[in-house]
């Protein structure tokens, strides 16, 4: 079994916004942010990146620049579906865990990193509720709520293959409650966090388990 890293509570977090999956009526629909799923054992599941290893915004969006690629190639790409990454905004892995406290029925919540696809940043959004949970729609409601009002940005970008869009869906994301997107890190963190970046990347390469 591959070891787990631990993501700190001060730790960023990614959540990349495709067009039309987060939209409804011509506008962003806050509570198609966070897509999470229902599993069979009533958890919930959804999809973060680790700020750990996306260091720089050039690379926060190159990530969602291949999501929606990807997506696209799947679909075996049709002009009227297209898929355009828009942005992205940032919480903290501390507010994720704080689910438990500001959500009755949700039992725990955590992040855990788990590369898919080749992205060594994806991490996985995993709650848990409690047996006497009812309502798991009015549940999820609450919960992206709570996520959402912890969120920073958006951080907007146009991929170059979107840049015949005009209007670009991404002149439609709003303000998160958080307020606008800061980095606040020092030039020697910001260095350091991408030196890290480049050695945690050859390692994974080399050793997925290892990290």
């Amino acid at each position: 079994m591959c070891r787990v890293s631990r993501i700190g509570d001060g730790d960023s977090l990614f959540r990349h916004i495709i067009h039309p999956v987060a939209f409804k009526g011509g506008s962003l629909n806050p509570m198609k942010v966070m897509n999470l799923t229902v599993q069979s054992n009533g958890s919930m599941l959804g999809s973060l990146a680790w700020e750990r290893y996306l260091p720089t915004t050039t690379q926060v969006h190159s990530h969602g620049c291949r999501m929606a690629f990807r997506r696209n190639a799947r679909a075996n790409f049709e002009a009227s579906k297209r898929k355009t990454y828009c942005g992205a905004y940032r919480l903290k892995a501390g507010a994720v865990r704080a689910l438990s406290a500001n959500v009755y029925e949700v039992l725990s919540a955590d992040v855990i990193h788990h590369p898919e696809h080749g992205e060594i940043a994806h991490t996985d959004l995993r709650i848990a509720l409690r047996p006497d949970t009812f309502d798991a729609e009015g549940t999820k409601t609450a919960i992206v709520v709570s996520l959402w009002n912890s969120s920073s940005g958006p951080l907007t970008h146009v991929c170059d293959y979107d840049h015949d869009l005009n209007p670009h869906p991404g002149s439609l994301l709003t303000n998160a409650p958080g307020g606008a997107y800061s980095d606040t890190r020092t030039w020697l963190k910001r260095y350091w966090f991408v030196l890290r970046f480049w050695i945690l990347d050859l390692l994974y390469r080399l050793f997925p388990c290892l990290l």
